[in-house]
């Protein structure tokens, strides 16, 4: 689907059937705290770090971090934000995060190649399906952080830095191992440089109606 297709299946979501963003957060996050786990399974190292853009991507990143802390993973937040710019429903997660005392600290180039060395999972929530220009500093030096460490990523909706329509790379993006996508599948993660940044794709139910993929 293209991303105002998505938009419109948003916008009906809470206009037809009053389903709040905040609903679909929680559901996208825990998604993707539960690909998280099945991940981190496999792996011997058990640290998860999390990459948090201002949009609703970021939200949903905060909300996989919850669960996992919540689950016993040690996990650390990096955000690319203010809190006081944030809206919402992403900064109700951010408020949450951090009254549960989840690390959470603004992105630094040195402090986030320390805590990769340790981890053995990024959770790329940058960039949704929104991005339509050229990712600039600070998130593309994370972006080549990332890419360059030997770490498995998952990425959350779409790797960030992928135009959502075309799949073309919008300067830098993340290459993921795993993109783990809410409700239908976005047309950029099978075109262009889209299907080889994108890993493995997971399309996941987050709770739109059935009326809605008719």
């Amino acid at each position: 689907m293209s991303r105002k297709e998505i938009y419109e299946i948003e916008r009906r979501a809470f206009d037809e059937f009053l389903i709040p963003p905040l609903i679909l957060m929680e559901n996208a996050g825990r998604e993707i705290a539960l690909e998280s786990r099945r991940m981190l399974s496999t792996l011997r190292r058990k640290e998860i770090v999390v990459l948090a853009g201002r949009g609703n991507n970021g939200g949903d990143g905060m909300v996989a971090a919850r669960y996992l802390h919540c689950w016993g993973f040690p996990v650390s937040v990096f955000i690319f934000f203010d809190p006081s710019m944030t809206k919402e429903p992403s900064f109700t997660n951010y408020r949450i995060v951090f009254k549960m005392g989840i690390p959470c600290e603004s992105f630094g180039e040195e402090k986030i190649k320390q805590k990769i060395v340790s981890s053995g999972l990024v959770i790329d929530a940058l960039f949704g399906i929104g991005l339509s220009r050229p990712v600039e500093a600070p998130e593309a030096n994370a972006i080549e952080i990332v890419n360059n460490a030997k770490i498995k990523v998952l990425s959350v909706d779409i790797p960030s830095g992928i135009d959502a329509d075309s799949g073309d790379v919008l300067g830098y993006a993340i290459k993921a191992d795993i993109t783990v996508t809410f409700g239908f599948a976005k047309k950029g993660l099978y075109i262009n440089e889209g299907k080889r940044y994108a890993g493995k794709i997971k399309v996941v139910d987050i709770g739109y109606p059935p009326e809605i993929y008719m």
